[in-house]
């Protein structure tokens, strides 16, 4: 029974990823905040049903389904209807974005498979990739309420491209579970994790948006793994 607790929580996630798929069809500046919210909303949700799981003993391969199943929805196929949505509709390219949604299936089928992802991620997590676009969208937003036309259709293909290349691309990436609140053997993750709150903390003060401090996160992420793992290796 205790199960259900983590497992509702990631239903959570893709009850979220549902609605912003409802806000993102009406593509007006006010829905896309809100799906942007849902995204936002979701993504916590994502990282605490896992630390609920394993606080509670309750880990099961059926909770990793459902996670995969959440997350394909939440952070593959929105930030794919955004940039469709974006582009054209007479454009020949405007399906393009969709293949965000197919190297998000991709990258959770490998994972589910994987068994050295315990020890690092293969490729940028789902849900990263949607915080980038989370962080697109919000700059795209934020153009238009200054008057200007927002992304071009050329940041936005490349994007597209960007994101579902890292997706399914191997290389190594910090595994961001944490296993227990222990510091010893999570070293590199803490730090990853002191230094997003720090950097999030100081772009907030400077009067930097919300979206640049997501952008500073995964950069930071990806920077610190790279870091990592070739130190590992040399």
């Amino acid at each position: 029974m205790r199960s259900w607790i983590p497992n509702s929580i990631t239903m959570g996630n893709l009850l979220m990823g549902c609605l912003a798929i409802v806000f993102s069809t009406s593509s007006t500046d006010d829905h896309y905040v809100l799906g942007m919210i849902c995204v936002l909303i979701a993504g916590g949700l994502d990282f605490l049903d896992g630390l609920v799981a394993r606080a509670l003993g309750v880990s099961s391969a059926l909770g990793g389904q459902l996670d995969s199943l959440a997350d394909v929805v939440t952070f593959g196929v929105v930030p794919a209807l955004w940039a469709h949505s974006l582009l054209p509709q007479e454009a020949w390219f405007r399906f393009f974005p969709f293949l965000m949604a197919v190297g998000a299936a991709y990258r959770l089928a490998r994972f589910n498979l994987d068994t050295e992802a315990a020890a690092h991620f293969k490729g940028l997590p789902v849900p990263a990739s949607a915080m980038i676009w989370v962080a697109a969208m919000g700059v795209h937003v934020q153009m238009a309420e200054q008057g200007g036309k927002g992304l071009s259709e050329a940041v936005i293909l490349l994007l597209s491209l960007i994101t579902t290349t890292l997706m399914v691309s191997t290389m190594p990436l910090l595994n961001l579970k944490f296993k227990g609140l222990s510091w010893q053997g999570q070293e590199i993750k803490w730090i990853l994790l002191m230094a997003c709150v720090l950097s999030f903390a100081t772009a907030m003060l400077l009067g930097k948006s919300i979206y640049m401090g997501i952008l500073i996160c995964i950069a930071i992420y990806l920077i610190l793994s790279l870091f990592h793992y070739k130190k590992l290796s040399s």
